[in-house]
C-alpha cells in the first residue's frame, strides 16, 4: 500500500521534516534522496498521520482521507464553498475517531 512518511533530515545546507511517498513499511534511501535533493542524513518519523475529512453537498455525504496539509488546502476550498451555501456540516476527524475540525486554522474563524 502506498503511504506518505514523515522523515527528519539534513542536507549540506538545512535541517527539516519532508514527506516521502513509498511502498514499503519504511523509505528506503533511495526514495528519500529522489524526494530530498542534498540528502545527508534522513531518519524515518513514520506514517503521516490521515484525516477523515467530512462534508454534504447537495448530492449527499462526501468522505476524503487526507494528511495534515491535505486538510488546510481541501478546507479551504470548503470554506469558501460554505460562504456560498453549496456545502455544510465540515468535519474533520483523527485516526482514533476524535472530532478533530477545530484543530486547524483553516477552520478557526
Amino acid at each position: 500500500m502506498f503511504t506518505t512518511h514523515l522523515v527528519a533530515y539534513t542536507t549540506a545546507t538545512e535541517t527539516g521534516v519532508a514527506r516521502v511517498s513509498t511502498y514499503h513499511d519504511t523509505p528506503t534511501h533511495d526514495e528519500m534522496t529522489e524526494e530530498i535533493p542534498g540528502l545527508l542524513t534522513g531518519f524515518d518519523l513514520g506514517r503521516e498521520p490521515q484525516y477523515k475529512l467530512t462534508y454534504e453537498n447537495r448530492h449527499g455525504e462526501v468522505e476524503k482521507m487526507v494528511g495534515a496539509a491535505g486538510v488546510e488546502r481541501v478546507g479551504r476550498v470548503l470554506m469558501n464553498c460554505a460562504d456560498r451555501g453549496t456545502v455544510w456540516n465540515i468535519e474533520c476527524f483523527d485516526e482514533r475517531g476524535y472530532e478533530v475540525t477545530f484543530a486547524f486554522a483553516v477552520f478557526c474563524f
